[in-house]
């Protein structure tokens, strides 16, 4: 990398220069250009023009697999350049994946700040219930404290907690009624916006472009039909709420009830003097219990209007572990796949839900200051490593570690509760530590990091004997990684010098192999090797020069064409062999 960075500061950003790559994908000639100075990467594709893109962008539309001199038998190094010989061939599958996770972790993340206000309001209900029980009772109990009253004068005092009660359903239901009109409103300005927004298909056959339109204008008249139709109810409903209509009318009538029972209510009081002190003890009392019930009903509507925050959490959650676990079949599969097209040499074994190690950072970094010794961390995630299924573990744990969160740090939870942390290794008291550190956020942010799949390789050394891929020879792990590449179909290969990884004895072997890659994926190697140009069967051999004898700060093209072109076989002869005398030398050294 910083020989490369080294290159392009010493050639290219000097003159303001830039890199142009032309690739064809399915007769459909593609142009990607990167400005040396800026770094800033464009794209052409056909007859279009040069676009912004980001590097992503080409690597997802011409994937490649490359390796520079050298780095076939260095690759057991980087655990991440063995990994991409199993994910490379299957990374659109991946990345669909990766796209549907992201999508669901989005969705997971915002469900959750409503699911913590559900839980909120579920606690603010529960507690003005409980307030206004008791506001209730007292008043009832103030109440029944007045003597000599009138049966009349009781029997008004009794209704008052009942006449309240319609006071504030009435303004309960004018305000359900309107939000419901507004979002009917709403909804209409959507179904406009969704049938505009129907498009025409451009160059379909004829034959099927008649139809397509006619289901598509179909479908537009449908959308229209029912936005008009709840339109005119949208319409008929503010009408009912004007003033002249019967609801209005009623409303009015409630209305007019309710004061004279007020006032009747009042008039009660005014004449009760001998229990003035309990009458506005009464009377603060019932307005308490009033403001109490309005705030209870305005929870409640909320709490309503959340849905079930609760269920749709456990399903998305659902839904991720469901693509984590195809995501790890998809690769487990193309383990087997490497593995079977190395011939057995390079085994591949993806050990699902093991790469636990950015869980662990995170795990660490929401308990800090919880004094639980390290040691504990590294016992409570190996144990989870060598359990039978870690996914289905970790997602055990993180339940529990939500039970220690909305419990709170006053509240003890019992051992039954967290059934995994303890067999896990953390123990009661190190559980009341981390609980005293959990937040909210926190705990989202644990749940939301991915456990990885942590990839095993090996080599055979024999049948059913295995080592550690590292400890193969430079030439072992260069002819088990070339087996699968050229074995495998799809993008294009790029390697220079080949040769400089493999054992000599292995190369006619390699060049078999090249016959049958040729007719699936496009490969390309520098190489200063004739078997590989040669017996390899080159069907385009190029070939580099300096641009002066000597100079070897310019390169340029010196040749191209296929093998059976004289002045290429001359080229070939003198690079490659030393020349034709010193073919025919060895050739006569040999005995042929």
């Amino acid at each position: 990398m910083s020989r490369r960075r080294r290159l392009i500061e010493a050639t290219l950003k000097p003159h303001g220069g830039h890199v142009e790559v032309h690739f064809t994908l399915n007769r459909i000639q593609h142009i990607v250009r990167r400005h040396a100075d800026s770094g800033d990467t464009f794209l052409k594709v056909g007859d279009g023009e040069l676009e912004h893109v980001r590097e992503e962008d080409v690597r997802a539309l011409l994937p490649i697999h490359a390796y520079s001199q050298k780095q076939l038998s260095s690759v057991s190094v980087r655990v991440e350049e063995l990994n991409r010989f199993v994910t490379a061939p299957i990374r659109a599958h991946l990345d669909n994946f990766d796209r549907s996770i992201s999508d669901v972790s989005g969705r997971l993340r915002e469900n959750y700040a409503t699911l913590q206000r559900f839980r909120d309001l579920q606690s603010n209900v529960a507690r003005s219930v409980l307030l206004e029980k008791s506001l209730a009772d007292q008043a009832a109990n103030l109440r029944a404290s007045l003597t000599g009253l009138s049966d009349e004068d009781r029997i008004l005092l009794d209704q008052k907690p009942t006449v309240d009660q319609v006071r504030r359903a009435i303004s309960q239901w004018d305000q359900d009624l309107g939000q419901s009109v507004d979002a009917v409103d709403s909804l209409v300005q959507q179904l406009g916006i969704q049938a505009d927004g129907l498009s025409s298909v451009v160059g379909a056959p004829s034959s099927l472009g008649d139809g397509a339109e006619g289901v598509r204008t179909e479908i537009q008249s449908v959308l229209r039909e029912l936005a008009a139709t709840l339109t005119g109810a949208v319409t008929a409903a503010r009408a009912s709420m004007a003033e002249d209509h019967a609801l209005a009318i009623q409303r009015h009538s409630v209305g007019v009830e309710i004061s004279r029972l007020d006032a009747a209510y009042e008039d009660v009081k005014a004449r009760s003097t001998a229990h003035e002190t309990r009458l506005a003890e009464l009377n603060d009392v019932e307005s308490r219990r009033t403001a109490a019930g309005d705030l209870l009903n305005e929870q409640r509507r909320q709490l309503a209007g959340l849905g079930q925050p609760q269920e749709l959490h456990s399903r998305l959650r659902s839904e991720l572990i469901r693509l984590y676990g195809e995501r790890s079949d998809c690769l487990d599969g193309q383990c087997r796949e490497v593995t079977a097209l190395s011939g057995g040499l390079l085994h591949a074994e993806m050990r699902r839900g093991h790469g636990l190690g950015d869980v662990e950072v995170k795990f660490r970094a929401v308990t800090a200051g919880s004094n639980v010794r390290g040691s504990r961390f590294e016992d409570f995630f190996r144990n989870i490593r060598t359990d039978s299924d870690p996914l289905t573990t970790w997602e055990a744990v993180l339940i529990e570690l939500e039970t220690l969160l909305l419990a709170g740090p006053d509240k003890q939870v019992q051992s039954e509760q967290t059934p995994n942390l303890t067999r896990l290794g953390i123990p009661e008291p190190d559980q009341k530590r981390i609980q005293q550190k959990l937040s909210t956020d926190g705990w989202l942010d644990l749940a939301m990091t991915p456990i990885a799949d942590d990839p095993i390789f090996q080599y055979q050394t024999k049948e059913k004997e295995f080592i550690a891929f590292e400890q193969a020879s430079a030439g072992q792990q260069a002819t088990a990684l070339l087996r699968v590449l050229l074995a495998q179909t799809g993008m294009p290969l790029i390697i220079d010098q080949p040769e400089e990884d493999l054992d000599s004895q292995v190369i006619e072997d390699v060049v078999t192999q090249l016959w049958k890659a040729k007719r699936g994926r496009q490969v390309i190697f520098a190489s200063h090797n004739a078997n590989l140009v040669v017996n390899g069967d080159a069907e385009l051999v190029v070939v580099c020069d300096y641009r002066a004898s000597g100079d070897q700060s310019g390169g340029r093209i010196k040749l191209e064409g296929a093998i059976d072109i004289p002045e290429v076989r001359e080229e070939i002869t003198h690079v490659m062999e030393g020349g034709e005398k010193a073919f025919r030398l060895r050739k006569e050294k040999y005995g042929y």
